[in-house]
């Protein structure tokens, strides 16, 4: 149910997010022609061009890149006041944005999955949106209210949020088939013999240790997957967690730099605003985040 829309921004902005009128159809289940009816009749009202669209492919101008901001802040808005209205006559709805760090669908004791099958599992008009993005980004998301909820290592807790915690990750250090230490028997391997070899961080986790002479790193990646690459290159050491980086040592393709200095645990908490909107839709989602990762059944109560 929509008490609030406005055809003409919710149109806006999904050629954008869509990157044109040609996907935008499919999305908005109306042809090109009646897309471009409306992002005229957008335009007319505003007083200016929002996007240029032709030969060249679809582009937003200046001021249009500023008006999807504030067109898609607006719609959001009114989804959210659709669901808190709804609410009051017990009915789950709205969005539910959920952020998350990549790379956790193995990772024991974060039964994710399980929590939305048991979420979705109860009569309700919620719509899920899942982001992937680092524990910083995820913290100024949840702050703005980008974002209802998040699940992250989160290290640096801030007072505006409420942390909730789930499970850890267990990190060891890594190297490839094609790396000089890759056939070196461990007791050959010492905190001096990693300190001379490269390293690949992670831009938001940095592994600083005095022994190793916390060098510069050479390559800076976002997420697992990228580390992986780097790591199979052969030109780098790369801390990995250990439930992601199993596949790959059974493969032969990875082995772990066995040492106790290069071990390490992370905490993983869920976190949510201290006041938010879709109270009903989130707190259901956090005590089922909570209740799958102990293990529970994913049917609801």
């Amino acid at each position: 149910m929509k008490l609030l829309r406005n055809t003409l921004l919710e149109t806006f902005v999904t050629v954008v997010e869509c990157g044109g009128f040609s996907d935008a159809q499919y999305a908005l289940g109306i042809t090109q022609s009646a897309i471009s009816i409306r992002i005229r009749d957008l335009e007319t009202s505003l007083g200016y061009r929002l996007c240029e669209r032709g030969r060249g492919g679809f582009r937003l101008t200046e001021r249009g890149e500023i008006a999807y901001q504030k067109a898609r802040d607006i719609l959001r808005s009114a989804r959210d006041f659709d669901a808190e209205l709804l609410e009051l006559r017990d009915t789950i709805a709205g969005d539910l944005r959920i952020g998350i760090v990549d790379a956790i669908a193995s990772l024991p004791g974060l039964n994710l999955a399980g929590a939305l099958h048991r979420f979705f599992a109860r009569p309700n008009e919620v719509r899920v949106e899942i982001v992937v993005a680092s524990p910083t980004d995820l913290t100024q998301q949840l702050i703005s209210g980008e974002l209802n909820a998040a699940v992250a290592p989160f290290r640096n807790q801030v007072p505006e949020l409420e942390y909730i915690e789930l499970c850890s990750e267990e990190h060891r250090l890594y190297c490839a088939q094609r790396h000089p230490l890759f056939g070196e028997q461990d007791s050959e391997i010492s905190l001096e013999t990693i300190g001379r070899h490269q390293l690949c961080q992670r831009s938001y986790d940095m592994l600083v240790s005095p022994d190793l002479g916390s060098p510069e790193p050479k390559a800076v990646v976002a997420n697992m997957e990228a580390m992986a690459m780097l790591i199979e290159t052969g030109c780098f050491l790369g801390p990995l967690p250990e439930h992601f980086a199993r596949r790959r040592v059974a493969e032969g393709k990875f082995r772990e730099i066995r040492n106790s200095e290069m071990r390490w645990r992370s905490t993983f908490y869920l976190a949510t605003r201290r006041v938010h909107v879709l109270r009903h839709a989130v707190e259901l989602f956090a005590q089922d985040l909570q209740h799958a990762c102990r293990g529970g059944s994913e049917a609801p109560d």
